[in-house]
């Protein structure tokens, strides 16, 4: 699926998007687990490319049978859950093999998910840590139809072998569809090394670059840091306000191993090193502020990957 496809490859994913299908009815034929499994245990095992279809009796956890819908809860309410209870069956497995799923789950590591926020305009997180795969990620999103951030429960760490630098990204199968969509519209600029038009910049910020010793292009900056030739590109979001910064570094005769966040293509002899990030308070284009700093620090990455020099 291009989705799972072009989101992977953007955020460099470990693992597949994980798509998630309630279904109100039984299938005439299924094939059920070979044995009982906790809810977060089945997405982790979706997300490293199984298909699992479960039915009330195959899931081990009480608390995953009422958030996702199987059962009311008797004494106490239980939130978030599927409610009503109709939910039969649940079927989970990479978002490529899963037609039509109503929620789609990425796990991902705190940088991933900052980049998805930055890209989403914002991402919103409610969590509690408990009962955070099958109700914060899954029962939660399937109820509200919006995105939610888990930062996971002690059952999906100590049963399902999350890692402490795993969370989980939950939504509709629209969020992702537009995620995707802007992802594509920024790879036209960010990946493609296409900046904003430098005449259309403000003068501050032309200046800004003049400061630390860069002149303009015709979409680029360029100049030299410790005798290395830099380029720096202005990236716009798709509302077309400028919200990136992409520092190209092309270097002769040398092998990069990459390494995130840096973007590493070869051209012949030529080794391009790239890497974009988003704006913020580091870093004011009006005054320059913080932008020199951030060049060092991106050089002494491409510098510490440098492998093998020819």
């Amino acid at each position: 699926m291009m989705i799972m496809e072009n989101i992977r490859a953007h955020l460099g994913m470990k693992y597949n998007l994980v798509g998630v299908k309630i279904l109100k009815e039984k299938p005439v034929d299924i094939e059920k687990p070979t044995r009982k499994l906790r809810y977060c245990e089945m997405v982790r095992k979706a997300a490293n490319g199984e298909v699992i279809t479960a039915e009330h009796e195959d899931i081990a956890c009480p608390n995953a049978e009422v958030t996702l819908g199987f059962v009311e809860p008797v004494y106490v309410d239980i939130q978030p859950r599927i409610s009503p209870a109709e939910t039969k069956v649940v079927k989970v497995g990479p978002l490529d093999k899963i037609r039509d799923p109503d929620i789609i789950l990425a796990i991902l590591n705190p940088r991933q998910a900052m980049e998805v926020a930055s890209i989403m305009d914002g991402l919103e997180a409610k969590f509690a840590g408990s009962m955070a795969v099958c109700g914060e990620a899954t029962a939660k999103p399937y109820m509200e139809k919006k995105s939610n951030v888990t930062m996971l429960c002690g059952g999906a760490r100590t049963f399902a072998d999350f890692r402490d630098s795993d969370l989980i990204v939950g939504g509709p199968p629209e969020f992702f569809e537009e995620l995707s969509k802007r992802i594509s519209a920024l790879s036209k600029t960010c990946v493609a090394l296409c900046g904003c038009k430098t005449s259309d910049l403000s003068p501050r910020i032309i200046e800004s670059f003049r400061k630390i010793g860069f002149e303009k292009g015709t979409d680029y900056f360029f100049g030299k840091v410790d005798g290395t030739n830099v380029r720096i590109y202005l990236n716009k979001d798709t509302h077309g306000k400028i919200k990136y910064i992409t520092v190209h570094i092309p270097l002769r005769g040398v092998e990069v191993k990459a390494k995130e966040p840096l973007i590493v293509k070869k051209r012949g002899n030529w080794t391009d090193v790239a890497m974009t990030f988003g704006l913020g308070e580091a870093i004011d284009l009006n005054t320059g502020r913080g932008l020199k700093e951030a060049i060092m620090d991106i050089l002494k990455k491409v510098s510490d990957s440098k492998v093998i020099a020819r």
